[in-house]
């Protein structure tokens, strides 16, 4: 287990590490995993982990697929980057290279349910190959609110590697907030894991120009 103190002093040693950058440098996880057979399909998974103190000014890039009513609400929303209604979308089935730059722009497609089937066509490929899909938006949701969910959002993934990693946050973010989003995405890669700690053969802590910093792991009592 990894307690919060701990969590603590790597993040804090993370940021202190290495030259000062002309750029806001992230704060990243890595987790490495051991003893999961990842050919089996249950032990692979994407998870979706909204951040208690989201991503500072690195918050994702949302936008909307829609039209009518859920098309105005999303125009109006301050968490929404773009909307796009059904004949911005038509045009793209085919088009390969425009569905993969459209894909790239977004981390998160939220989709109108009466739209997933041509955003399937149009650009399932394209978000597949790059390990997005279009999210589904309930009737009757309320878009900003959804919308800014997965601003503050990271999209974890186990696939062929026995590795998990994501950014948690900027270096301008306070330590505390920091130690929270690190604590929310390593309880929520645990919980998905067979043997959870025991699973984990190590964590870091990284600035994206900086050392990576070991997380020390108690054994489970």
């Amino acid at each position: 287990m990894a307690s919060v103190e701990a969590l603590r002093e790597a993040v804090r040693e993370a940021l202190r590490s290495g030259k000062p950058r002309k750029f806001t440098q992230s704060v990243e996880l890595v987790i490495n995993l051991r003893d999961i057979d990842l050919k089996k399909p249950e032990n692979r998974f994407t998870e979706v982990i909204e951040l208690p103190h989201g991503l500072g000014s690195k918050a994702r890039k949302v936008a909307v697929v829609a039209s009518g009513a859920l098309a105005v609400e999303a125009r109006k929303s301050p968490n929404v980057d773009r909307v796009f209604e059904r004949d911005e979308i038509e045009v793209l089935t085919g088009n390969k290279k425009a569905a993969k730059k459209l894909a790239r722009q977004f981390d998160y497609f939220l989709v109108d349910t009466s739209l997933i089937s041509l955003v399937a066509r149009a650009l399932g490929a394209a978000l597949g190959y790059i390990g997005k899909a279009p999210v589904p938006v309930p009737a009757g949701a309320d878009i900003n609110a959804l919308a800014a969910r997965y601003k503050r959002s990271v999209t974890v993934r186990v696939r062929k590697n026995p590795q998990a990693n994501c950014i948690i946050g900027t270096e301008e973010m306070g330590l505390d907030q920091l130690v929270e989003n690190a604590m929310a995405v390593l309880n929520r890669v645990v919980e998905k894991l067979p043997k959870r700690w025991a699973n984990v053969k190590s964590a870091y802590i990284k600035r994206t120009m900086g050392e990576p910093i070991e997380l020390r792991i108690r054994e489970s009592e």
